[in-house]
C-alpha cells in the first residue's frame, strides 16, 4: 500500500504546477482503503493551495442510508482540525460546508477553486480518516446527564 501511495504522489509532483485545475484521481477513494492515501491527497491539496492561493473547498455529503446529523457534524470538523491543525495553512483559504446527500456512500469532495481534485467514500456512520494508522472510526456521543426527580 505505501508503495502505491508514493508512486501516485510522485507521479503527482513530476507534473508539477500543471496538476493545478485538473481531477487528482479519476475514481473515488473507496470507503475500505487505508488512510494513507486519502492523507497523502489531502497533505497534496494542503501544498497545492499554499502555492496556487486559491480556495479550497471541502464539501461533506451523507450518503442515502445515513441518517445521524452528529455524523456530516463530526466529519465537518474531522476534516477542519486536519487543515487547520498548523499555521501554516491559513483559516481563509478554505471553506468546510455539508452538501446534499447522495445516492450509496457518504463522501468528502475537494475543489480547488471551482474544479473537482479528489473525492473520497467514508463507510456508513463513520468519520473518514485522516492519518495512516485508525482507519475509520465512529462519531463521538455526546454522554447526557440523568436528572433526578425529586419525589
Amino acid at each position: 500500500m505505501k508503495i502505491l501511495i508514493l508512486i501516485i504522489f510522485c507521479a503527482i509532483l513530476a507534473q508539477g504546477n500543471a496538476t493545478l485545475g485538473q481531477e487528482l484521481l479519476d475514481e473515488p477513494i473507496p470507503s475500505n482503503s487505508s488512510g494513507e492515501i486519502h492523507s497523502s491527497l489531502s497533505d497534496m491539496m494542503r501544498t497545492i493551495v499554499r502555492q496556487s492561493g486559491e480556495r479550497l473547498f471541502v464539501i461533506v455529503r451523507l450518503g442515502d442510508s445515513e441518517t445521524s446529523r452528529r455524523v456530516v457534524t463530526a466529519r465537518i470538523k474531522a476534516a477542519k482540525n486536519y487543515f487547520l491543525r498548523d499555521d501554516n495553512f491559513k483559516a481563509q483559504t478554505a471553506v468546510f460546508a455539508e452538501g446534499e446527500r447522495v445516492e450509496g456512500e457518504g463522501r468528502f469532495e475537494y475543489y480547488l477553486g471551482s474544479k473537482l481534485q479528489f473525492v473520497a467514500l467514508a463507510p456508513k456512520n463513520k468519520i473518514i480518516n485522516f492519518t495512516c494508522c485508525e482507519d475509520y472510526f465512529p462519531p463521538v456521543k455526546k454522554k447526557t446527564k440523568r436528572k433526578k426527580s425529586k419525589r
